[in-house]
């Protein structure tokens, strides 16, 4: 009884080889740090996500820290230190002659003595992170921490990579907790999420997207979503891995959007086969992951595009179960390469497939490595949309930098001149850097980061269809699910940058970003007149561009048990909804926007039991 009862205990703490789930900004965000850093040996490109965390790094374990860095706990009588890397075992309990000989050979038996770089007189147990071994085999069980995450918006919806969180209006409340469990190869997750939001009321856009199932705002009632959040089944071997799985998913090297799969939305169930760290060959290190999905509407869609009035605005958006029932496929591969002659330099490229039909097949799933031009698939566009991008992520590993960029293009060229002529064509990108510096005190570093993602077309759109752009392709073809995107939560013709600065030590985290976040160009472009002009008032006014600016605060320290991480953003936001304000008195060539001044709260805490 008294083993059985050390294993509940113990084990808990000692088996966390489950994957940080993406948007879990400490563990997530914090493995980036640690490889920056230099610290943990993560070998791994972080570009294809969730990763499991034992098998790209010796790192902190995840789940297990009481600053940003680890911290030493007491289970029973024993001593576990992460802030030495991998899970260790105190060889002085070992020799504690007050130790029973039971707790010796049940849980130490097969630990061994690790000639270690932080300390070779440590016990290092096997399987980093180690299990609880039990006689019939290898086991384990963990409650998993408890995620809860509010966000309070003040004049209109505002956020994205936020999972299952919506743009939203007033308070919203997001909430996850779960259970993890290994026996041999097999893992299995259950970690729910619940959403609650306020959902208030603001001032209708004059004028929608009709082709896109992404609802400015989700019906006029109070907002809920429980769904099965980042939960999974999985079978490993040592390289490889295949399961079903909701979890979210990010492939690209951008750190506050993706071009392409991110968590801004729901995560969705698919079937998944993965590598589980660097696959080493003479050429270099690969990661991949290929999936294959069915994706979900709104239940909104499709809702009204534009006013009937003046001044014009669109009516609510109201429940609509034109497509209920109905789903989209999706097929995904994601791959990484880390070249053998150039360490610190990884290479990927991510394809997407969507279509109408029942189910995901073989076929559709062969189709990602098909020929990508149209002019040798015979493919018209119509029926099937693909979307591929190719990035590269570089660090600088003795100056603690990275820098990183991701070009995509959503719509097939037709042939290899279309492709070299016409570049802007569906097109968007992102680039970023990142750069840490270690103050004089140890433990005690500043980072400067800048990061911008580009989405709205160039001047090929205007000679192309309007009707087809970066997410925005046909109802069935675009990547979003329940009402957002997978990829880059700003939208369609969306352009953001956002920058600054952050201080660090090994219990707390301050940091100060400016973020321009303009709104939907094309909309702006293509429905000027409409949006601009009263007969008989003014003309066209050029400047009156959608435009967030936005100072953020951000503070992270561990209180009373959780981890706590706080933003306040300050946004002044230009001409909302692409309006002049009527009230006011302009010139013939200009008028007053529509400006508000608002502020926005969010909170994550995290706690581990």
């Amino acid at each position: 009884m008294r083993q059985l009862l050390l294993s509940l205990l113990v084990a808990p703490w000692l088996l966390h080889a489950q994957s940080p789930s993406v948007g879990m900004s400490f563990y997530d965000d914090g493995l980036r740090v640690a490889q920056l850093l230099n610290e943990g040996n993560v070998h791994a490109s972080l570009c294809i996500r969730p990763v499991r965390w034992e098998s790209i790094s010796q790192a902190k374990t995840p789940f297990a820290s009481e600053d940003l860095f680890g911290r030493v706990e007491r289970v029973g009588v024993a001593l576990i230190d992460s802030t030495k890397g991998p899970w260790i075992l105190s060889t002085l309990i070992m020799a504690d002659s007050t130790t029973p000989d039971w707790i010796r050979t049940s849980v130490f038996k097969n630990s061994e003595v690790a000639s270690s770089i932080y300390d070779p007189n440590q016990v290092l147990l096997p399987n980093v992170p180690a299990h609880y071994r039990s006689p019939k085999g290898t086991w384990g069980l963990s409650v998993l921490p408890v995620e809860i995450k509010v966000r309070y918006n003040t004049h209109h919806p505002y956020g994205w990579q936020d999972g299952p969180m919506i743009p939203n209006v007033g308070l919203q409340v997001y909430q996850s907790f779960g259970v993890y469990a290994k026996a041999g190869p097999f893992e299995f997750q259950f970690r729910p999420e619940k959403v609650n939001a306020e959902n208030r009321d603001f001032i209708n856009p004059p004028i929608r997207r009709g082709n896109i199932d992404m609802p400015d705002r989700f019906g006029t009632d109070p907002y809920g979503y429980t769904g099965m959040g980042q939960s999974f089944v999985k079978y490993n071997t040592r390289y490889v891995g295949v399961g079903l799985s909701t979890e979210n998913l990010w492939w690209g090297p951008g750190r506050y959007s993706s071009l392409l799969m991110s968590n801004n939305a729901p995560g969705f169930y698919h079937v998944s086969i993965h590598s589980n760290k660097p696959i080493h060959t003479p050429l270099g290190d690969f990661e991949f992951q290929t999936v294959g999905a069915q994706l979900d509407f709104s239940g909104f869609y499709p809702y009204p595009t534009k006013s009937t009035g003046w001044p014009p605005v669109a009516p609510d958006i109201v429940p609509n179960l034109t497509y209920e029932g109905e789903s989209k496929n999706f097929t995904g591969l994601a791959v990484n390469y880390q070249p053998k002659w150039f360490p610190g330099l990884y290479l990927g490229a991510n394809r997407a497939i969507l279509y109408q039909a029942d189910s995901v097949s073989l076929r559709d799933m062969l189709a990602l490595v098909a020929p990508v031009l149209k002019n040798v698939t015979g493919e018209d566009g119509g029926a099937r949309n693909q979307i591929v991008t190719a990035y590269f992520r570089y660090l600088f590993q003795d100056s603690n930098a990275e820098i990183y960029a991701e070009f995509g293009r959503e719509d097939a060229a037709w042939d290899f001149e279309d492709l070299m002529s016409d570049l802007e064509h569906t097109r968007a990108y992102l680039l970023g850097f990142r750069k840490f510096t270690r103050l004089a005190k140890e433990g005690h570093w500043v980072g400067l980061d800048f990061e911008m993602t580009e989405i709205a077309q160039g001047t090929s759109s205007m000679s192309r269809a309007r009707g087809y752009s970066w997410y925005q392709h046909g109802p069935f073809t675009n990547p979003t699910h329940m009402g957002q995107v997978l990829g880059a939560g700003a939208g369609p013709g969306s352009s953001i940058q956002t920058g600054g600065i952050t201080y660090r030590t090994k219990k707390r985290q301050i940091s100060f970003h400016m973020e321009r976040y303009e709104h939907d160009k094309e909309a702006y472009y293509y429905h000027i007149d409409y949006l601009q002009l009263r007969p008989g008032q003014i003309y066209p006014d050029i400047s009156k561009r959608w435009v967030d600016l936005s100072g953020i605060i951000g503070y992270r320290q561990m209180v009373f048990g959780w981890q706590m991480e706080a933003r306040l953003q300050i946004m002044q936001t230009w001409n909302f909804n692409w309006r002049y304000d009527p009230n006011e008195t302009g010139g013939r060539f200009r008028h007053p926007g529509l400006n508000a001044l608002s502020p926005q709260f969010y909170l994550n805490a995290v706690y581990r039991l």
